[in-house]
């Protein structure tokens, strides 16, 4: 029983630090297209310098953190505070979204936050935002379904209330809580996609599990994988796609994540919900001791982050959070 404990403590800290490794990583490229990433970094295996440090996260771990401290702290009940939360730590120079800083700017001026992001986009944002921050979520109910869902589901109204951006997140839990759920055996990728499009109801989505189901089965170039299943920020195009970077390369992390940032596009939400996907699977310890070493720390780095997963840890047979509007 202890062993096991341990495992599951380590597949909580696998998600939320993949989620800050595949982030770092993926960072330098944002934006890069998949030939430039070959043609002057190669295979993406160490952390580098971009815009910012190597090691350093964005607004993708930001707001991971974000939720987690919602969860912790409020009991994630309450989406008012969610965007008051979201809002608060809003820090520019990690490289928000236009649609995020849209929705910030509207909450600090006032409005309320079951009105900000509709506001930003006809029918809200479909971006991906949501879904990478939904760690903390998947492994706190990776064990109740429903739950999950509706917990998901109301954290990604707060910001991306778009139908796509919704059904987005709650797939991204569902393949992050899927993944812990698989972790002391080995992953069978086309039962693994199969298993996630029989729960969802969203046409286009199902029709993107498909995809990842037919190049699982028959394997495709990278570049049919860009183009079919997307590498850019909107959840549709992004979702699916770290799903995929996890089913084609199972047994290694950092291969799932190297190649997540070869794709190109948006390289560091991808790879981040990639991360998110196979640390909850393989657990922290099969993060690469050199990435790991290589985050950034201060006060709200990876020991922080550590001490976050641990609580979710140890809340995990508490009430399970339903989200109400304030």
């Amino acid at each position: 029983m202890h062993e096991a404990a341990g495992r599951l403590s380590d597949a909580f800290r696998g998600a939320l630090l993949g989620t800050f490794a595949g982030d770092a990583l993926g960072a330098p490229f944002e934006g890069w297209s998949a030939a430039r990433i070959a043609r002057e970094a190669g295979e993406v295996c160490s952390m580098l310098t971009g815009r910012r440090p190597a090691g350093c996260y964005t607004d993708d771990t930001q707001m991971m953190i974000v939720v987690a401290e919602w969860l912790i702290e409020d009991g994630g009940e309450d989406g008012g505070k969610l965007a008051r939360r979201l809002a608060a730590s809003y820090d520019p120079a990690r490289g928000y979204g236009r649609g995020t800083t849209d929705v910030v700017r509207r909450l600090k001026a006032g409005e309320s936050w079951e009105t900000a992001a509709e506001h930003t986009f006809p029918r809200g944002s479909f971006g991906n935002g949501a879904a990478a921050r939904l760690a903390p979520c998947a492994v706190l109910l990776h064990h109740d379904r429903e739950a999950l869902e509706r917990l998901a589901e109301g954290s990604a109204l707060v910001s991306h209330p778009h139908p796509l951006g919704v059904a987005g997140a709650v797939l991204q839990a569902r393949q992050i809580a899927l993944a812990l759920s698989r972790r002391d055996e080995p992953i069978e990728p086309i039962a693994f996609a199969v298993e996630l499009r029989s729960s969802v109801a969203s046409t286009e989505y199902r029709n993107k599990l498909r995809a990842v189901e037919e190049y699982i089965e028959k394997p495709v170039a990278a570049s049919v994988v860009r183009d079919r299943l997307g590498c850019n920020d909107t959840a549709l195009g992004s979702v699916p796609t770290a799903l995929f970077c996890f089913l084609s390369r199972p047994e290694s992390f950092e291969a799932a994540l190297s190649f997540a940032v070869g794709l190109g596009g948006d390289t560091d939400s991808i790879a981040a919900m990639t991360g998110a996907i196979a640390g909850a699977y393989h657990g922290a310890a099969a993060i690469p001791a050199r990435w790991l070493d290589s985050l950034e720390e201060g006060p709200k780095g990876r020991s922080y982050i550590e001490r976050l997963a641990d609580q979710l840890f140890a809340r995990t047979i508490e009430t399970r959070p339903v989200l109400r509007s304030s």
